[in-house]
């Protein structure tokens, strides 16, 4: 063991992060997460038993919504609502009358299940029965929403500024236009907002740090920044309630920490694989959720494009940079911007056949979110800047008239052939490149095909 991990101060920095785990090791920890996940569905299905007979637990409302009138003589208003348990099971309840917004609100439910199988119950079951009474909020998070609501005059940006930071469920006037402008993963809280959150943490904490690092100056700075990182990232987590996009990020994020101070290889598929399989075993509900599988898809993508088109160019230019340096240095900026744009197109191209599973709207319209993916990083610390300063209604001009704009949109749900082949492609691309380029042509060739039906239907 001592023997893999070790590492020899006087080697090159580059080969510091090659160092790579032996597959015996992986097989090891992937065996351990397979019993975490067998031990994890024993207990949902001891919940699952228990509810058959009716039962009392902890829930947030995700959402609830009017129910279409029945045609029925007796006239009565009945809301369904969605609730999540604090094991991450889903459940739909409907009652009557006429409900406030309890959006985000914990309750405590009680209710039975009826002709639910085990694998439906992991989705998501309808409660019969059902009762519930409304607990008092969380004091931290119900001031920062009701702060941010403050803000603004109209509910529905205020709606899209909360799901922003606190991934509250986004209305669903504000998520067709989001469809719309195919911005739903900027607006969704995932490992994109990590970053941005962890770049405003540490600009703020690393002078303060350096001012104290005098008193203890044997530290290591960097492991000690990314441990107080871990810890603003995790609490951020249970603001959010463990958001299972941001899950997977902060997960990510605590492994690459690891992996990054023993000089281990971090952009593998083989720890992209670990993270999810370590998510699922703590939670076995993610294997139905859409954020996460689409998050899990948008890294894995990721993966693969900064193995054919970053790695291997890699030392391409080694020899020119001693030739021409100053050329290079001109010319730096211009390629930097260049494989930013190839990188956000690609990954959009590449996401379209699996958003397409989920949610079959198009429009060309769409395209727009690869400038808006680009300055983000940039524009979500200035949104939370101007929130904390108390002038978060700046753009809320534009943002109406966004929302209150008519799109046209297309529908076109991706065929079971077309996915089996793309997810088979896409996984032969790991160890091919042709395959990869392969997977890109049927990515492209599937977004040409959107744009005719979108054009049919002008």
């Amino acid at each position: 063991m001592q023997n893999i991990y070790y590492l020899n101060t006087r080697h090159s920095k580059a080969i510091y992060f090659d160092i790579k785990i032996p597959i015996r090791h992986y097989i090891c920890l992937i065996l351990f997460l397979l019993i975490i996940l067998c031990i994890n569905l024993y207990n949902k299905y001891q919940i699952f038993q228990e509810l058959k007979d009716g039962r009392t637990f902890e829930a947030r409302i995700i959402n609830h919504y009017s129910k279409p009138k029945s045609k029925s003589k007796i006239k009565t208003s009945s809301e369904t609502f969605r609730f999540q348990d604090n094991f991450g099971n889903t459940y739909y309840g409907i009652y009557r009358g006429k409900f406030k917004n309890l959006k985000g609100m914990k309750a405590i439910v009680y209710g039975k299940i009826y002709n639910c199988s085990f694998w439906q119950f992991l989705k998501s079951c309808k409660i019969y029965h059902s009762s519930f009474n409304i607990l008092p909020e969380k004091q931290i998070k119900s001031s920062l929403t009701k702060f941010i609501q403050s803000q603004h005059k109209n509910p529905l940006i205020a709606n899209l500024y909360n799901t922003l930071f606190f991934a509250e469920t986004l209305d669903s006037s504000v998520r067709q236009a989001a469809i719309a402008l195919g911005i739903s993963h900027l607006i969704a809280i995932s490992g994109l907002h990590l970053s941005a959150l962890l770049g405003i943490f540490l600009l703020f904490i690393t002078p303060i740090y350096f001012c104290l690092h005098r008193y203890f100056c044997y530290r290591n700075a960097m492991y000690d920044l990314g441990l107080l990182g871990l810890i603003f990232s995790f609490i951020y987590l249970w603001l959010i309630d463990f958001q299972p996009s941001f899950l997977r990020a902060f997960i990510m994020f605590c492994i690459g920490f690891f992996m990054m101070f023993n000089g281990i290889k971090i952009l593998n598929m083989m720890n992209l694989f670990l993270c999810v399989i370590l998510a699922i075993a703590l939670n076995p509900n993610l294997i139905f959720n859409i954020g996460f599988i689409l998050s899990i898809s948008g890294v894995f993508y990721i993966f693969l494009f900064i193995k054919y088109f970053i790695k291997s160019q890699r030392y391409s230019t080694t020899k020119s940079l001693d030739n021409s340096n100053k050329e290079l240095n001109s010319l730096k900026l211009l390629k930097l911007f260049f494989k930013l744009i190839l990188f956000m197109l690609i990954i959009f191209l590449q996401m379209i056949p699996i958003t397409h599973i989920f949610f079959p709207y198009f429009s060309p319209m769409q395209l727009i979110s690869i400038p808006l993916g680009i300055i983000f990083p940039l524009v979500f610390p200035l949104l939370i800047f101007m929130h904390i300063t108390g002038f978060g209604d700046i753009f809320d001009f534009i943002i109406e008239q966004t929302m209150t704009h008519e799109f046209l949109l297309s529908q076109v749900t991706t065929p079971i052939w077309l996915i089996t082949s793309y997810i088979i492609l896409s996984l032969f691309a790991i160890y091919n490149k042709l395959a990869y380029f392969a997977s890109l042509i049927m990515a492209i060739s599937f977004y040409i095909y959107n744009i005719i039906i979108y054009l049919l239907k002008l």
